[in-house]
């Protein structure tokens, strides 16, 4: 299914590539872009450190309530023709998921530099990293098995979309969608993020959206074992002010 999945992304890139106009858009001046978002994310999937295996399954309940610290936000500038944005997010949450044997505690640090050209007035394509730190920490009932940690990092290629359509004079619709890893980092990275950005002020919008991030990424074997195969999704709520 993740093949399946990944491939018809990858797929739809290309398409996108291909049908697009030679004749790019030209340059003007520089639009500067800054972002602060808040995520309501659920997390679920599986991790290892030090060949435990630990189960990731967060609701988003539980995000809420044993967040610890987070920070996420986005900054880009843009000339009509290349644009150069970065990404970034950082979460550390514990576990709180009563009924597995090893839960995962964890710290989780994104990174994502892009450059962006814009191929048509309403698409960009985009090519970047993503640069992932990952401290995975045991909790267990079983004292061999509770608080033992680990931490990982690495860095995807990522190749994607950015497709920015006016619904209204005043409401725009977004979707920016990669794929990464290929076995460089991870064996696969998936990232989509839909937003609706409603414009409040001649400068200023509020967003609202949805963003799906799955990570597949495994190191090592026997007690060296690493493993975060998680996928994080949730709304997304923020502003955007350009200058």
């Amino acid at each position: 299914m993740r093949k399946i999945f990944t491939g018809s992304l990858a797929m739809a890139m290309a398409a996108a590539m291909v049908a697009t106009p030679a004749a790019a858009q030209e340059a003007g001046e520089w639009e500067f872009t800054f972002q602060p978002y808040l995520m309501a994310p659920k997390m679920k999937g599986d991790a290892a450190v030090r060949g435990i295996d630990a189960e990731v399954d967060v609701s988003r309940k539980d995000v809420i309530s044993e967040l610890n610290m987070a920070f996420l936000g986005y900054v880009e500038a843009h000339n009509g023709q290349w644009g150069i944005g970065i990404d970034t997010n950082y979460m550390n949450l514990d576990a709180n998921n009563d009924d597995a044997v090893v839960a995962a505690n964890m710290a989780q640090t994104g990174v994502q530099p892009m450059l962006f050209y814009r191929v048509a007035p309403q698409l960009d394509l985009m090519v970047g990293a993503r640069y992932v730190a990952i401290k995975v920490t045991t909790e267990s009932d079983i004292e061999i098995f509770d608080d033992v940690s680990r931490k990982a990092d690495w860095i995807d290629p990522i190749v994607g979309v950015r497709f920015q359509a006016p619904l209204s004079d005043s409401i725009d619709a977004g979707l920016i969608a990669n794929v990464g890893g290929f076995g460089v980092g991870s064996d696969v990275s998936v990232q989509i993020r839909p937003m609706i950005n409603f414009g409040v002020a001649e400068n200023i919008t509020i967003d609202a959206g949805y963003q799906f991030l799955y990570i597949d990424y495994e190191h090592g074997s026997g007690d060296r074992r690493f493993l975060y195969d998680v996928s994080t999704d949730g709304p997304i709520i923020g502003a955007t002010f350009k200058f």
